[in-house]
């Protein structure tokens, strides 16, 4: 397991030192935040297929490892071409190409670790944890040297760890081969007449476009509101800070309140600091309205692979942990297009009330669906009792 802690550590070290600084480098290239906001849209589009396509390929072919190093190893080389476009379509066709390819370790490795995980499955937190180690260490650095040498640099950076990334997956074991379930519960049909799995899914998307319009558009905001890159990079790292302690202690939170408790509090919270950042009169409170962005992301993303585990059959897992990174990626097509489109007729203040309402119907859908499924699940029991 000491393989896949060092895989969440150059995942998402690769993050931190990349995409948290991308949308600054098309905006010093010349785009305007809609252009910005159409690759980001076209990507995710992209990824809505291929997450689904790369889960499907897991599970049906159990070579985990050498999936994951291919899509890497394949993005990682795209993204040494994006210096030399100089044009929106140059950038849009990269971006593109490489979230095709950065899909399959996006996708593969959380199904991967649950996999290994069996039983344990609430430990998962335990190993994402190096993810956050990764991200706070290039995101929080990353802004100061590039303050000095150039945010040309994050290039070859993303290049050097996503090298390490593929070595390192490379030693992973292939996942062990399951029977396909010849019952009902053997095809996605089952997941989609799950209401409970149709109501997170909702929820997800709507909750999504929030979170992407932050993990998108915040360095971009605080970049017009005057802060300085390093001011960026310590706003958009501190909740990653407060994430270690809550990754460490995640597994015990699953087990005493469930996912359902957890996934409804990170709602609560994203709703909160989306308010929050949409009242910010100065880029500096960013740092301490993101201390809230530690325990939602954190509750947000174990609860929900967690969940998503419980639901799926066995055979579909890696397509199932697909079909929630498609979500994502569609929740980002409608955020990136929106969020550009809102940027430049709202402000950022109006941006981000907007998508404050879209947490504030997340959670109050996913509060209604919650207590409809209790009610119906005690209403079985009874019946089953008589």
């Amino acid at each position: 397991m000491w393989i896949v802690w060092l895989l969440f550590f150059f995942q998402f070290a690769a993050i931190g030192v990349f995409y948290t600084y991308l949308n600054m480098y098309y905006r010093l290239a010349g785009l305007s935040g809609a252009q910005i906001g159409l690759i980001n849209m076209s990507t995710a589009l992209v990824g809505v297929a291929s997450a689904v396509g790369w889960g499907y390929l897991s599970d049906r072919t159990r070579k985990n490892r050498l999936l994951i190093a291919f899509g890497a190893g394949g993005g990682l080389l795209v993204v040494q071409l994006v210096p030399l476009a100089h044009s929106f379509v140059g950038f849009l066709l990269l971006g593109c190409l490489g979230s095709l390819l950065n899909t399959a370790p996006g996708t593969l490795v959380d199904s991967t670790t649950l996999a290994l995980l069996g039983e344990r499955r609430e430990d998962y937190g335990r190993y994402r944890l190096g993810g956050s180690f990764g991200y706070i260490l290039t995101a929080l650095s990353a802004g100061f040297i590039f303050d000095r040498i150039g945010i040309q640099w994050m290039f070859p950076a993303y290049g050097m760890i996503m090298a390490c990334f593929v070595i390192v997956a490379l030693r992973l074991p292939d996942a062990p081969y399951i029977p396909k379930e010849h019952t009902a519960r053997s095809g996605l049909g089952y997941l989609a007449r799950q209401p409970a799995w149709v109501v997170f899914t909702l929820c997800v998307f709507l909750a999504w476009i929030a979170s992407n319009a932050s993990i998108m558009f915040m360095g971009v905001v605080l970049q017009s509101m005057g802060a300085s890159q390093s001011l960026i990079g310590v706003a958009v790292t501190i909740g990653a800070i407060v994430e270690v302690p809550l990754m460490m202690f995640s597994g015990r939170l699953l087990r005493r309140f469930g996912a359902v408790r957890l996934f409804t509090v990170a709602l609560i919270l994203n709703t909160l600091r989306f308010f929050l950042l949409a009242w910010m009169p100065a880029p500096g409170w960013a740092v301490l309205i993101n201390l809230l962005n530690g325990p939602a992301f954190v509750f947000f993303w174990t609860s929900a692979v967690t969940y998503i585990n419980k639901l799926a059959p066995r055979s579909l897992s890696g397509t199932a942990q697909g079909l929630f990174n498609s979500t994502t990626s569609l929740a980002g097509v409608v955020s990136s297009l929106l969020t550009g489109i809102l940027f430049d007729q709202l402000g950022p203040h109006g941006m981000f009330s907007v998508m404050g309402v879209f947490c504030l119907c997340a959670v109050s859908l996913f509060a209604a669906g919650s207590y409809v499924n209790r009610r119906q699940s005690v209403a079985l029991q009874a019946e089953e009792t008589e």
